[in-house]
């Protein structure tokens, strides 16, 4: 069991489960190295993970996802824990990353996903960032949420006779959180009061079974023209999915943040379909907004990626250079996409 000799107000406390012993000792002395962080229980396996959920304080759990010998085990493992002590945050490492892997993640209630492949350095830097309440994923596994929320299957915001939930003003206001917009920017564009509008929320909020604009923004994603209901997103790890992607989008990821254009333009062609159709233009501004964001941080992106590149080159031979854009260009056609070599062999 390691020592509780850091365990403070000032450092992150930690349980580790990996999916064998000795790999869980190897994660837990290599987490100890940072002291920032304090691993106050080791498991390596669900029954000994569960009962440390009783036993020491956590802040954050690291759970393989593979536990007890069975894949996807520790995901299960995580909820139980969550069902015990809501509060604990959840990294879950993956072997490989796949479509149902990311999502049974997010299911599970997991606010990071953490491949192995990635340096113990960087799984201390998602440590800390899950323990302040951001979400931490890979380009790829938010590439894999996102498919996986396009294809879900829309059900329409009504009761079990078919009545509608929302009337035509609360429909507004969701088309108006859509495109982005404040309560108090709402208000001025529907002319009523901002507790109005919080109140027109907190309803809407009620009948759909959502609990912040993030799941809000979830659902009317999904179905453009009719927001959804049919159970709390939150519940199936869905909302959890479509929030990483937002994060990633708001914190200058670009790639996250042309997801969400190339959605809402997906949207904006739905409406298109449906004259006067109120959603329209928040929709088509929401996309044009995110490409725009997109657009630059794809320019500061290439900017650094081009000064990397000439720092390196000016240290290299010919012959370097020529291996490394062969390399590239024979990943690269293993994924099937173009790639012109910009030194060709000499």
């Amino acid at each position: 069991m390691p020592s509780h000799e850091k365990l403070g107000s000032d450092f992150v406390s930690i349980v580790v489960a990996d999916s064998s012993r000795i790999h869980t000792k190897l994660l837990a002395d290599a987490l100890c190295n940072d002291r920032g962080l304090q691993v106050v229980a080791s498991a390596s396996n669900s029954e000994e993970l569960l009962a440390a959920a009783t036993r020491v304080p956590i802040d954050v759990v690291v759970i393989s996802h593979n536990l007890d010998n069975q894949p996807g085990h520790g995901a299960e493992v995580l909820r139980k824990m969550r069902a015990l002590r809501p509060q604990i945050k959840g990294v879950i490492l993956l072997d490989a990353s796949n479509s149902q892997a990311v999502l049974d993640c997010f299911r599970a209630g997991a606010r990071g996903i953490f491949s192995k492949q990635e340096p113990i350095e960087s799984l201390c830097k998602c440590i800390r960032h899950v323990h302040e309440g951001q979400i931490w994923a890979r380009s790829v596994d938010l590439d894999h949420a996102l498919e996986a929320l396009a294809n879900l299957p829309l059900v329409r915001a009504t009761n079990h006779k078919g009545v509608e939930l929302l009337s035509a003003r609360e429909r507004q206001v969701i088309q108006h959180v859509a495109g982005g917009m404040s309560n108090r920017e709402i208000a001025a564009a529907l002319e009523l009061s901002p507790h109005t509008v919080k109140n027109y929320l907190f309803r809407i909020f009620d009948k759909l079974g959502v609990s912040s604009r993030t799941e809000l923004l979830y659902l009317t994603m999904n179905d453009p023209q009719t927001p959804q209901t049919g159970g709390k997103p939150g519940a199936n790890g869905e909302s959890n999915a479509f929030a990483a992607i937002v994060e990633s989008a708001e914190a200058g990821d670009a790639p996250a943040q042309l997801r969400l254009a190339k959605h809402f333009s997906q949207i904006k062609d739905v409406e298109n379909n449906a004259d006067g159709h109120p959603g329209l233009q928040a929709a088509s501004v929401s996309s044009y907004m995110w490409y725009s964001l997109a657009e630059r941080g794809a320019a500061t992106l290439l900017e650094q990626i081009e000064t990397g590149k000439k720092n390196l080159s000016v240290t290299m031979s010919p012959q370097q250079l020529a291996e490394a854009e062969t390399r590239a260009a024979a990943w690269l056609r293993d994924k099937d996409i173009s790639f012109t070599p910009k030194y060709g062999p000499h």
